[in-house]
């Protein structure tokens, strides 16, 4: 078998996802707070920029709050509550494991796999409380990942915030062993809540995948 799933690999995962959120949120804080200064020592505080630019800081600090609220409530993360505890889902991955129907290996050190499909549930090695069972799962379409950089121009500070946001976003993706050689397709399936769940597979893969899909799972629709 490959690297064991533990208790503390689910924790792990999701205290690195937390810090990279909130380190993210507080970049762009910082960034749109030097704006809401500027603007407000150059425009006045009582501009509509300045105002605009205080209401997303506070919208920043929001969002800081309830990552930290997040990751203090780890423990208490949905999957949890809906498939069992984190020992218990680690147990189930790793039986998985040992006899699956899909299981492409890690892009990176970091990462067990990078997705495990089972006749009973599908999972991310690269974010774990991806966790799904087949059963709960209605529609599946297939996407191809390509990432996006957006840059704003004109504004010296907006430009230099917007370059900074996307490389937060390129650390983001190949610390989960994704960038631009990686050659994959990614399978989006709708819950019956209608929640998407997104999973990368390999590109020469997903024919088979799907008509491995089709037999494991047929109430599964396939959507074009």
């Amino acid at each position: 078998m490959d690297q064991m799933i533990t208790e503390k690999t689910f924790y792990k995962q999701l205290a690195g996802s937390a810090a990279g959120a909130i380190t993210a949120t507080c970049i762009v804080g910082g960034i749109v707070g030097f704006c809401a200064v500027f603007c407000g020592t150059q425009l006045g505080w009582d501009s509509i920029l300045t105002i605009i630019l205080l209401v997303v800081l506070g919208l920043c600090g929001a969002l800081l709050l309830w990552f930290i609220i997040k990751t203090i409530r780890m423990k208490h993360h949905r999957v949890f509550s809906i498939y069992g505890n984190a020992r218990e889902l680690a147990a189930k991955i790793n039986r998985g494991m040992l006899d699956p129907v899909y299981f492409a290996r890690g892009f990176n050190a970091n990462a067990p796999f990078t997705t495990l499909i089972t006749e009973e549930f599908i999972v991310s090695g690269l974010e774990l409380v991806s966790y799904m069972e087949l059963n709960d799962l209605t529609t599946v379409h297939t996407g191809e990942f390509r990432p996006r950089h957006t840059i704003y121009v004109g504004n010296p500070v907006m430009t230099v915030g917007s370059v900074a946001a996307n490389r937060i976003g390129d650390r983001y993706l190949e610390s989960k062993g994704i960038n631009d050689q990686t050659k994959f397709d990614i399978l989006i399936f709708e819950d019956r809540n209608g929640k998407q769940h997104q999973y990368g597979v390999q590109h020469q893969d997903m024919e088979n995948v799907l008509g491995m899909l089709q037999q494991i799972a047929p109430h599964i629709q396939f959507k074009p």
